[in-house]
């Protein structure tokens, strides 16, 4: 019994050596048809927060409007469904980074909102959920 034992612990430890066996060298002729795929991909727990949000208005009067306490919470992006990095070339030729959002849902919560300086008084809260950008594709490239 210990012989078939040792018998199989040897030929699993031999396997990998035994698959490199039949690899060959390419010319560069050969390589250059040679493709692959590649690119990134992402997931995770995404939560975080911003301690104010100010837009201040241009004109003479100078308003602005200030909202604070904003957090996001609860956007998971599975490993079975990642957000993924890839270059795409397009129709004309042009060379682009493609970002593919999956399902993702979260929600936006804004503590505060303010119309004036932080020492105003609040008008308001917000909160956005079930946020969810499954199936969207944001290109990037330079002109």
């Amino acid at each position: 019994m210990k012989f078939k034992q040792l018998a199989f612990a040897a030929a699993v430890l031999a396997a990998p050596f035994m698959a490199q066996a039949d690899m060959t060298a390419m010319d560069d002729s050969a390589l250059s048809s040679v493709t692959g795929q590649d690119g990134i991909s992402i997931s995770g727990n995404f939560a975080g927060s911003v301690g104010a949000v100010v837009y201040t208005d241009g004109d003479a009067s100078g308003g602005s409007l200030r909202m604070e306490a904003i957090s996001f919470s609860g956007f998971t992006i599975l490993d079975s469904a990642p957000l993924t990095v890839d270059v795409v070339t397009n129709a004309g030729g042009t060379q682009q980074l493609a970002i593919g959002l999956p399902a993702m849902t979260g929600t936006v919560s804004v503590g505060a909102i303010k119309v004036g300086g932080p020492t105003a008084a609040s008008i308001g809260a917000l909160a956005i959920s079930d946020i969810n950008m499954a199936g969207t594709t944001v290109k990037v490239w330079g002109h």
